[in-house]
């Protein structure tokens, strides 16, 4: 039994965004000639490099991917490690590698690497979750990494690592380890904006609700053991924030607040970005048109905001559509990986797909102003050489495990 097709839809869709982040760049630098001084000539030739990269690791054996996770792992770390050491400062952050005339990012591409390594751990025969060995070892496993990329002072990058908990939840893990430091953390903001101890307050009346009308009242001990954890993590935030947080992170989360509050300092970024989303209206301004991103009042135009030039250009009805296509994307990857008939496909495939996701929904907050600024892109709009590679190299990875499908008799 040969090898089947790859998933030509995934491949499309791909495509299409490629070609939406192409011609948006093209749009926001006034249509200028094809030049490598030019953010859209480099994302072309970038592009054809993730096609070439996708096609290559999808004529790959599967089992390839599988076989030499740990080893593409620990040379991912080692080239971390490297970075951290060796990479100039660019943006307060050192996690660029210079190879010649090309600037190349490792955090990008350990994102897929971590990935397999961790649904080769987690899929073995001998994993178990009530093990303290396997726990800690997934925890070593995405810690490392982590850990490498704040030293490179790439927070944002770190905190998407967060996505392989989508994996971990689809293998059975606990949805209340997911929940809690979304939980926590929102816990912590609330403490920005109102007083810890009112906080604490609504959060127990709403405790003795649940505790009367909906929990057993055999586990009150469980339940008032963890309103006194709740009230010490928030008695405790405030100290956090003010000595755990770099100025500038705190500076991010301000402005975030209240933007106006610094408008041509920390809050310029967040009140730019949302005169270009309101600017487009419903239908846009037509394309090549959008005067906010064209005439550089958004500083991150081509990276982190490039969708702004597609919401000023084409409103709120295309900034719908490249979302359900985005979103398409993603549920595209997570079919290809449930239909692969292979558990390690599936943890991969999930993780990956986690890493879109996670990417995708940080973004969009991030420029309409519900999230701090803190420098994710989003996949195939934004400018970003690593990136697109990374992912078409992800992507290649999925590929060619879902061809061995009819392969595995057995699952």
């Amino acid at each position: 039994m040969s090898r089947t097709a790859p998933d030509w839809l995934l491949y499309a869709l791909s495509v299409v965004l490629m070609g939406v982040g192409i011609l948006n760049l093209y749009s926001i630098e006034a249509f200028p000639s094809f030049a490598w001084s030019y953010a859209y000539t480099r994302q072309l030739l970038w592009a054809l490099a993730a096609l070439l990269v996708m096609g290559i690791s999808t004529l790959v054996e599967g089992q390839t991917w599988r076989f030499f996770a740990y080893v593409i792992y620990g040379g991912g770390l080692f080239v971390m490690v490297l970075t951290a050491l060796v990479a100039r400062e660019v943006n307060g952050a050192r996690a660029w590698l210079d190879i010649g005339p090309l600037r190349v990012q490792p955090s990008e591409f350990m994102k897929v690497a971590t990935a397999m390594a961790l649904a080769t751990f987690v899929t073995r025969y001998s994993f178990r979750w009530d093990s303290w060995k396997d726990r800690l070892g997934i925890v070593a496993l995405v810690g490392l990494p982590v850990g490498l990329t704040l030293l490179q002072r790439d927070t944002g990058t770190a905190l998407t690592y967060g996505a392989l908990l989508v994996p971990l939840y689809r293998w059975g893990l606990s949805a209340w380890v997911i929940g809690l430091p979304f939980i926590l953390g929102g816990l912590a903001f609330l403490t920005l904006v109102y007083p810890w101890v009112y906080v604490g307050a609504v959060v127990s009346g709403l405790v003795l609700l649940m505790y009367l009308f909906i929990f057993r009242r055999k586990q009150a001990g469980l339940h008032v053991g963890i309103l006194v954890l709740v009230w010490g993590w928030l008695a405790l935030s405030g100290f956090l924030y003010e000595r755990v947080l770099a100025p500038h992170q705190r500076q991010r989360i301000q402005a975030l607040l209240n933007p106006y509050q610094d408008p041509l300092g920390a809050g310029w970024n967040t009140i730019q970005a949302r005169i270009a989303v309101v600017a487009g209206g419903f239908a846009g301004q037509g394309y090549g048109k959008g005067l906010q991103s064209k005439l550089d009042f958004i500083p991150q135009r081509h990276t982190d905001f490039a969708f702004c030039g597609i919401a000023e250009e084409w409103g709120w009805l295309g900034s719908a559509v490249l979302l359900l296509l985005f979103l398409s994307f993603i549920l595209r990857v997570s079919w290809v990986a449930e239909r692969s008939n292979s558990p390690f496909a599936l943890v991969y495939g999930y993780g990956f797909a986690g890493f879109l996701w996670i990417h995708f929904v940080i973004n969009i907050a991030m420029v309409t102003g519900i999230f701090p600024v803190v420098g994710i892109p989003l996949i195939f709009i934004s400018y970003g050489g690593s990136s697109w590679v990374a992912v078409g190299w992800g992507l290649g990875v999925l590929q060619s495990l879902y061809r061995e499908r009819g392969l595995r008799l057995f699952g």
